[in-house]
């Protein structure tokens, strides 16, 4: 772990951040204590290794600050302008539905505090600009996430890429097909997203932005229906670099395939995923869709409940429902569809462990230690930039450009044109 010996300033506050045994400790608020937060905290020890201290939580469910209270002796707000205004916090983790995103960014930014932002960053271009002009007028940093452009196997990718040692990037496709759509989600967070379009585009995205460098110059795409839940149930999409690498861009969320089929049964998290996780899921939807509209929205609203921090009366069957584990089953790397890259001398793609390198006369694999990982990965790449200084290895920026692909292949689907970006950022290795 890198991590230094000066005191950090907050800039807005000048106070002087916490240490211990001389390694600077940054205090991590989170703003929404849902699935997301959820995750990070019951399934990733990883959290609990970091030079961070969870020291506070804004969240409108009084039994979920309760518990958190109990948990982690930390402060709780009901909302982010109480928790923003605590000298007790200089890290906040908003993780809130996507159209509050730029009104707690610019909260989080005005009261000095560094932000990581869940995805999709925003739902429009310009909450994006507004969210990164608020960062750099305050000084603080903003880093967008969370998706899987920060899993080892990807990162090596790119290092594989960069390095030239089988040769130039021809070509990236990636395939993800699984059971998205029929989770139980509030009918009105799945519209606001275009199903998996804004939710699930942006792992994907930042995927094969990360790998060939970063700088989209078009995007042609078309989407197709769930009838299921009326919103889009998933797109096609094709990707044209400014270098001239084509990349393809597949996900299909409506549960009749699993791409873990052709992956071991691995699942996204690196646990081992059961054959029968789709079939289980739409079963689910289905018995719910047999019911009124009222009574159904109940249902998955209770349903979304058991996923949430501090969910009380959890039952078990819906936790596996969403697909959730315990880290004693994280066995293998992360793994979000399946990428395969070619190159001139080469093609590369994930395995369970690390890599497979096709080469001219054999085939090899690079096994990959198990590093850090999705949240706690970003939360580190985000406490080396505020408190060493370096550069955040997703900014602001960069979200706003894979939020611009994201938004075209929408606009292109509609449409039926190709559109060309003009917010790219180039990939800093």
């Amino acid at each position: 772990m890198d991590v230094t010996q000066c005191f950090p300033i907050n800039q807005k506050t000048g106070e002087k951040m916490h240490k211990e045994n001389d390694t600077t400790i940054l205090n991590l608020g989170f703003v929404g204590l849902g699935q997301a937060v959820n995750r990070m905290l019951q399934q990733y020890p990883d959290i609990a290794k970091l030079p961070y201290r969870i020291a506070a939580a804004a969240e409108p469910r009084e039994h979920a600050r309760k518990k958190f209270e109990r948990e982690f002796n930390g402060e709780t707000f009901e909302d982010i302008e109480a928790l923003c205004q605590s000298p007790n916090v200089d890290v906040v983790y908003i993780a809130t539905p996507p159209e509050n995103h730029r009104e707690h960014v610019e909260i989080a930014a005005r009261n000095g505090k560094h932000i990581v932002v869940e995805k999709p960053m925003a739902l429009t271009l310009e909450d994006c600009e507004a969210m990164i002009a608020a960062a750099e007028t305050n000084g603080v940093k903003l880093l967008a996430g969370h998706t899987h452009s920060f899993d080892a196997p990807i990162r090596k990718m790119r290092e594989i890429v960069k390095s030239g040692s089988i040769g130039d990037l021809t070509m990236i496709n990636t395939w993800n097909i699984n059971e998205f759509n029929p989770r139980p989600w509030p009918t009105a967070e799945l519209k606001t997203t275009f199903g998996p379009i804004l939710n699930q585009g942006p792992h994907q995205v930042d995927i094969v932005r990360q790998i060939a460098g970063g700088m989209v110059k078009s995007v042609r795409a078309s989407t197709f229906w769930d009838g299921l839940r009326g919103c889009e149930g998933g797109y096609t999409c094709f990707l044209e670099f400014e270098n001239g690498v084509p990349a393809t861009l597949v996900y299909d969320a409506r549960g009749f395939f699993d791409t873990a089929e052709l992956f071991w049964w691995v699942g996204e998290g690196g646990t081992p995923r059961d054959p029968e996780t789709n079939f289980d899921m739409k079963r689910n939807f289905l018995e719910l869709a047999s019911k009124s509209d009222e009574e159904m929205e109940h249902i998955i609203e209770a349903q979304k409940e058991q996923g949430r921090y501090g969910a009380e009366d959890v039952d078990p069957s819906t936790w596996e429902l969403w697909g959730y584990s315990g880290p004693e089953e994280i066995k293998h790397q992360p793994f979000f569809g399946l990428t395969l890259v070619s190159c001139e001398k080469g093609a590369l793609r994930q395995s369970p462990d690390g890599i497979l390198i096709y080469g001219e006369t054999e085939k090899r694999e690079i096994l990959l230690d198990k590093e850090l990982r999705g949240r706690a990965a970003e939360l580190m790449d985000l406490y080396n930039g505020v408190v060493n200084g370096q550069p955040l290895f997703h900014d602001g920026r960069w979200g706003m450009a894979t939020l611009e692909v994201c938004l075209a292949i929408i606009e292109s689907a509609k449409d039926g044109k190709e559109i060309r970006m003009s917010r790219q950022v180039a990939m800093e290795d």
